[in-house]
């Protein structure tokens, strides 16, 4: 584990660590030091010697903890800085895969345990480089320079300073291993309560509501409850093996004193050697008793580097090594199969084509296939049979961010971010000019509301458009289109859900959007694609019927059907009875 976090860190990061280890060790034995010159010097002046000495080891013992003092302090900054370099690496490493990966794995994997991984376990991670890694290296030198000086001074006291560390390493060890089960249920447990928690804060509008519906909170509680007996139960389980852990330091701590003090009576040992011992054997076993706490900081550093690296390890979506780029833009459907992970929904020998500069409308009930025409042309899955091809190149092979270059997207849902108005409409393509972003809004049939804000592009909106309405966020989303200019657009009918005044704005903006691209739309409402250049419609994953909008009224199918009862539907009023 820490071989592999040290794989990604910098040089600088990696130079760090050494220094934290060394000025750790270097602090170790320094007090190491500073102990065994007081007690030669209280026996010295024991014996008969001269108390200057006393005064002598003041001045070194001052001297001596000054430098001790300088190397904790070097310790202690340089593995937090290294710790804080590493965090930095594995959040931009994780943002980048992120990006990387199919939309298959965010239907998978929930924000809210995205979200712990990116924020709690890389915090965690720093934990091992900066509370784990250095002390432990510090603390093992040490123990063994300890341990070695002190054995070679007398082996039997040496032995039973010794007898126990083989029971206490084996309790050790089965403690961890069952730890570690318990650990990632904990860990499990918690991404569980993180995800609902944010799913909870996002539905209270909803719960609010429907204020007699308590269903989502009772299985959030649960949720909490379950994570409150886990990390229960794992503190139970740390408690019991620490404890058996430092019983047997105990015990032999104290057969050494025992046989020692025997040892002394008897003549065979001298007061300064069983000193010596008694005082350093109990900076031998300190680094033990800091056990637990490494202990716990393992349990809780390897469960979040098993999903940090569980998502960094990720597969994402394959890139072909020789990419190719394509100079027209008809696309063309042929005999594309697809089915979702859960086998819901398949997608069978998919075959059209798109001309360039058509205009190519997608209809059908809903769960038919339309959105997933999309989402496969766009790489957000990828075929399990068949091809795409744009301009005769296979979009396999095609450089991802080439591809998705080539492609405007404008859909119902519009993702906005909390910052100003320019940035939002630049979002759709960086590095352009505000007179590129106001001639882009003016397109949009925007730039007039903007205009009238007091701080106009500068002006700051919410997360997700908050204070903005669904007909101002779509004009926003078709301002990024046009600036972004590519020649290929996909809609996802967006004047669905928009009052009058909206509806006529965004169409007149999408007529101008289409003009000389290849647009594919998925259509809601038909009587908005009664002009398309052809019409796909759409049965349980197959193509049912294709062409223009007359034409497919002649065939009596499937698409009258529906068009049958749009028209039925616009009929319909409320009626109030008074």
């Amino acid at each position: 584990m820490i071989k592999k976090i040290l794989s990604i860190t910098s040089k600088r990061a990696k130079a760090l660590i050494a220094a934290a280890s060394l000025s750790s060790v270097a602090a170790g034995l320094l007090w190491a030091y500073i102990i065994y010159l007081f007690v030669d010097t209280l026996i010295q002046i024991f014996n008969g010697g001269s108390p200057d000495a006393l005064n002598r080891l003041w001045i070194q013992g001052i001297i001596l903890l000054l430098v001790k003092t300088i190397m904790v302090i070097t310790s202690d900054l340089t593995r937090h800085w290294a710790g804080f370099e590493v965090m930095q690496t594995v959040r931009i490493a994780l943002i980048r895969k992120l990006k990387q990966f199919s939309l298959g794995f965010y239907s998978r994997e929930r924000l809210g345990e995205i979200s712990t991984v990116v924020h709690k376990d890389v915090d965690n991670l720093e934990s091992v480089l900066g509370h784990l890694l250095a002390p432990l290296i510090s603390d093992v030198f040490i123990a063994l320079a300890l341990g070695i000086w002190l054995f070679s001074k007398n082996v039997v006291l040496g032995l039973c300073m010794f007898s126990t560390i083989p029971l206490a390493v084996v309790v050790l060890l089965l403690g961890l291993r069952k730890s570690l089960l318990i650990r990632k249920q904990t860990g499990d447990d918690l991404a569980n309560m993180v995800s609902l928690f944010v799913e909870y804060t996002k539905g209270i509008p909803l719960m609010k509501a429907f204020s007699e519906n308590t269903a989502f909170e009772q299985k959030l509680n649960g949720s909490i409850r379950v994570f409150g007996a886990s990390s229960a139960l794992i503190s139970k389980m740390i408690a019991k093996y620490t404890g058996q852990f430092s019983f047997f330091f105990e015990l032999a701590r104290a057969c050494m004193v025992i046989v020692g003090g025997v040892m002394l009576y008897q003549g065979s040992i001298t007061l300064e050697l069983f000193l010596l011992f008694v005082i350093f054997s109990a900076e031998f076993y300190k680094p033990f008793e800091k056990i637990e706490l490494y202990f716990l900081d393992y349990l809780k550093v390897k469960d979040s580097y098993n999903r940090v690296y569980g998502i960094l390890e990720a597969p994402v979506v394959p890139l072909s090594k020789e990419t190719k780029e394509a100079k027209t833009f008809d696309i063309v459907y042929e005999n594309v199969g697809f089915s979702y992970e859960s086998n819901e929904f398949a997608m069978k020998n998919v075959s059209f084509t798109l001309p360039q500069g058509s205009l190519t409308a997608l209809v059908g009930t809903s769960g038919s296939g339309k959105t997933t025409v999309t989402n496969l042309l766009l790489r957000f899955w990828d075929a399990d049979s068949g091809s795409i091809k744009i301009g005769g190149v296979n979009i396999l092979d095609m450089d991802y961010d080439r591809l998705l270059s080539d492609i405007s997207i404008v859909m119902q849902n519009v993702h906005l971010t909390a910052d100003t108005i320019l940035e939002n409409i630049r979002f759709g393509k960086q590095n352009t000019t505000k007179e590129q972003v106001i001639e882009a809004a003016k397109k949009a049939q925007i730039h007039d509301f903007i205009a009238g804000l007091p701080e106009g592009y500068d002006t700051k909106i919410g997360e997700n458009g908050v204070g903005l309405s669904g007909g101002q966020k779509q004009r926003l989303s078709i301002a990024r289109a046009f600036l972004r200019n590519a020649p290929i657009v996909v809609l996802d009918e967006i004047t669905s859900n928009v009052d009058p005044v909206n509806e006529t704005k965004i169409q007149r903006a999408i007529s101008e959007l289409a003009k000389n691209k290849t647009v594919l739309v998925i259509a809601h409402h038909l009587r908005t694609i009664r002009t398309a250049d052809q019409i796909l419609v759409f049965n349980k994953g197959e193509l049912a019927e294709q062409g223009k909008h007359a034409e497919l009224l002649e065939q009596q199918g499937l698409y009258a059907h529906l068009w049958e009862i749009q028209q039925r539907a616009g009929g319909w009023k409320i009626v109030i009875y008074i």
